[in-house]
């Protein structure tokens, strides 16, 4: 591994890493307010299903269209994601597959996406690149510097006592 990628990686994670916050704030107003109403069960599900009519693609979804823009290859895909034949067989078939955060992180990539593309598929998965977790700003730094390796990020993780994203591949001797 280049002593120099390394440096550059230790420099952005101490400019960019929060202590970390495992306590949110809620919008205790919008909760009075929500409490304090009398909303009807039917006004609650019509809301819903207002909401639900304007759902987005899923990862599965989504992370399909993104292969087909790439004009590659699906098994070169999922093959440089670290993922097998037959768990990218269960993303395909199932259109509300969950995957980890790795895995969806390890397609992101595998694709060469920018950081807001990278973003907007972790959301439809559920996740997002946070600056209160090393793991995460160890990935995205990757992706903001266009290093589009995963061995090389399960290289780094590993180095900083991370588990990697994928560990189909075992020991990265070539990175």
């Amino acid at each position: 591994m280049d002593e120099r990628l390394l440096a550059a990686l230790a420099a952005y994670i101490d400019a960019h890493y929060e202590a970390e916050r495992e306590i949110r704030r809620l919008h205790i107003d919008d909760l009075r307010t929500f409490a304090g109403s009398r909303h009807t069960s039917v006004d609650l599900f019509g809301a819903i299903n207002g909401l639900l009519k304007k759902m987005e693609d899923s990862f599965s979804e989504r992370l399909l269209y993104l292969i087909e823009r790439t004009g590659r290859k699906p098994s070169e895909i999922y093959t440089k994601a670290g993922v097998t034949k037959a768990h990218f067989s269960k993303i395909r078939t199932d259109k509300n597959y969950h995957p980890t955060k790795e895995t969806a992180l390890a397609f992101a990539i595998a694709l060469h996406l920018s950081l807001a593309d990278a973003q907007d598929l972790l959301r439809r998965a559920g996740y997002t690149l946070s600056h209160s977790s090393e793991s995460d700003l160890i990935v995205e730094f990757f992706i903001v510097h266009r290093k589009y390796n995963v061995d090389q990020v399960n290289f780094c993780l590993d180095h900083y006592g991370h588990k990697p994203l994928t560990n189909r591949r075992g020991s990265v001797s070539e990175v």
